[in-house]
């Protein structure tokens, strides 16, 4: 494990296994370790994992977007080992899905479970999206209050395995720290307009995008994953059904299964990875 300044910034990163090269992006409130049991089932990987801003040993800059510097902060490692698989999860995979859009020249193919792009649904799904803003609405009031202890209860409530109470006081600790993050994520994954944007990207790129979602996950999962599939191209979609939001943690061998059968996109060998300078969109911040 180590720490690197990638633009300015502290960056926990971690490298380890040999073969194809694979980013791997984990969810919100975890850290680059959270996926270790994934990795351990998809063999001939090389595999670089990094810490979300704010999570881990990487700091946030807090005049920046955070979807945005955990998009530049991949860039930067992909533009480093070339072309390369991605995988994120929840948060994670809306950074490895704004990350294609923007640099389809650095990934061969696209695995994501769950991205929770809830700003799609504005647009494409109305009610969903006002149904998701009540389901959210508990939470959304302790945040705003910023009783971190009653937004931790009831984001895990919703989104987690274990009750936030139920857990050992270090990952309390832990959860505290990083759940305003979650609230810095809007402007990434809530606010209508990062929606229009994406649907509208998401016509461009030729590259194969795996798309999974957990058949015990909040109904909302299926709504955005249908609406990202209904206007993408090459999008796969695929359930586990024993699975929920925590899947690549709980079902790593199953979720391992479905990335090892998706197509591959082949460059061709004398092809660089383009070396454009990578900036931070900056903005309100951002994170979930």
């Amino acid at each position: 494990m180590t720490i690197e300044m990638i633009e300015g910034r502290r960056v926990g990163v971690s490298r380890s296994g040999k073969g194809a090269a694979m980013l791997m992006i984990h969810c919100a409130l975890a850290h680059r370790g959270a996926l270790m049991p994934l990795m351990a089932k998809l063999p001939g990987r090389s595999f670089t994992a990094f810490d979300l801003p704010g999570h881990g040993e990487s700091e946030f800059d807090k005049t920046l977007d955070i979807q945005a510097q955990a998009v530049s902060t991949a860039i930067h490692l992909l533009e480093t080992t070339g072309p390369s698989d991605v995988f994120g999860h929840s948060f994670g995979a809306t950074v490895a899905l704004k990350l294609a859009m923007k640099r389809p020249d650095l990934v061969r193919r696209l695995s994501l479970y769950e991205p929770v792009y809830f700003s799609v649904l504005a647009q494409g799904n109305p009610e969903a999206y006002a149904a998701e803003a009540r389901a959210s609405a508990s939470f959304t009031r302790a945040a705003e209050m910023q009783d971190w202890p009653a937004a931790a209860r009831a984001f895990l409530g919703r989104w987690s395995l274990e009750p936030f109470d139920e857990l050992p006081l270090a990952q309390q600790k832990y959860i505290l720290k990083t759940i305003p993050l979650i609230m810095a994520s809007s402007p990434s994954v809530i606010a209508p307009e990062s929606g229009r944007i994406l649907l509208a990207e998401l016509e461009k790129p030729e590259l194969p995008i795996l798309l999974m979602e957990g058949g015990g996950s909040p109904k909302v999962i299926s709504e955005i994953n249908a609406l990202l599939a209904r206007n993408g191209k090459n999008i796969t979609r695929k359930t586990l059904t024993e699975a929920g939001h925590m899947g690549p943690i709980t079902h790593a061998g199953a979720v391992a299964s479905l990335m090892a059968d998706q197509p591959i996109r082949h460059f061709p060998a004398s092809t660089p990875a383009k070396s454009a300078p990578v900036s931070a969109r900056r903005g309100p911040g951002a994170a979930t």
